[in-house]
């Protein structure tokens, strides 16, 4: 009967401590502006968002007079290879996404300027050219990127301050 007590105070124990790092942590949260924490979720979203991150797309390449085409879409999370039996512990997801713009090439490094400074974390992976007979200064650019999303199946390690 005293073994048994001395568990459920160590787990009541446990409780009290679990408690207070979650008040702790909430506290914390609320320290951050509500903006802040919405360009966070954009930097690195909880799930895959690929109309979101197309929405993205879409109004970076609005922005100069053209449009994303060609989209294909392939999520790389669920790959397995030889080495991974079960779920991945990996922390991320990542998504291949590949379109292409009719572009001027001016308006190019542009394009590329807004993509890199996008909340969004992507990684351009290639980028090919096709000239346009009908419109000289036109090039049709094809982008293949990878988009990342953080997983929520795994634990992420907290920072303490």
């Amino acid at each position: 009967m005293n073994a048994q007590s001395d568990e459920s105070n160590t787990a009541l124990a446990r409780v009290a401590e679990l408690e207070s790092i979650k008040s702790d942590l909430v506290s914390k949260e609320n320290l951050f502006q509500q903006s802040d924490l919405t360009k966070l979720q954009k930097l690195l979203p909880d799930n895959v968002d690929n109309i979101r991150l197309f929405l993205d797309m879409q109004g970076i390449a609005m922005s100069y007079g053209t449009s994303i085409q060609d989209i294909s879409v392939a999520d790389q999370s669920q790959k397995t290879s030889i080495q991974a039996i079960g779920p991945s512990s990996k922390q991320y997801g990542q998504m291949a996404l590949s379109f292409s713009v009719n572009i001027s090439y001016e308006k190019l490094g542009l394009f590329l300027k807004d993509l890199e400074n996008s909340l969004r974390v992507v990684e351009v992976k290639s980028l090919s050219f096709t000239a346009d007979n009908k419109t000289p200064n036109l090039y049709k650019v094809s982008f293949s990127l990878n988009a990342f999303w953080l997983n929520p199946k795994t634990p992420t390690t907290l920072i303490s301050q």
